[in-house]
């Protein structure tokens, strides 16, 4: 479960990502695929910069370790620290994760984390949080 929970996370993450380098019209259009793909510098740039307060950096670290390099365990990792840094897609991707746990404390953590990613604006998140709470309003 925790392995299909992931995997929608990596999803809406990388839909996300590739509507946010969307070309314009007039832009060559790039395969969303290989702009995951990262050069060893780019993941220790990359790497900095998530650990120094950028949520898009983790975020693409974490797309790169789920997508190309099939590492999970990175990826959940590089999506915990986008949602540390404020980047409501992976806040919404951690709600995703921890959503599909037994456990009451991780529930309330998903929770959490979509109050955070609605919070910004983030429409799936606002969605998921109004489901939530029309049966709690009935």
């Amino acid at each position: 479960m925790k392995t299909i929970a992931f995997l929608v996370a990596l999803f809406v993450g990388f839909s996300a990502c590739a509507q946010s380098q969307s070309p314009k019209s007039s832009d060559k259009i790039i395969s969303a695929v290989s702009s995951l793909t990262l050069r060893p510098d780019e993941v220790i740039k990359l790497s900095n910069e998530g650990w120094n307060g950028s949520g898009e950096a983790a975020l693409r670290l974490s797309l790169y370790y789920g997508s190309v390099k099939l590492d999970l365990d990175k990826s959940e990792y590089w999506t915990t620290i986008a949602a540390e840094n404020g980047n409501a897609v992976a806040q919404y991707n951690v709600w995703v994760q921890l959503n599909e746990s037994n456990n009451v404390d991780d529930k309330k953590r998903a929770i959490f984390w979509l109050k955070k990613s609605a919070d910004q604006g983030y429409a799936n998140a606002k969605l998921e949080l109004q489901n939530i709470q029309k049966p709690m309003s009935r």
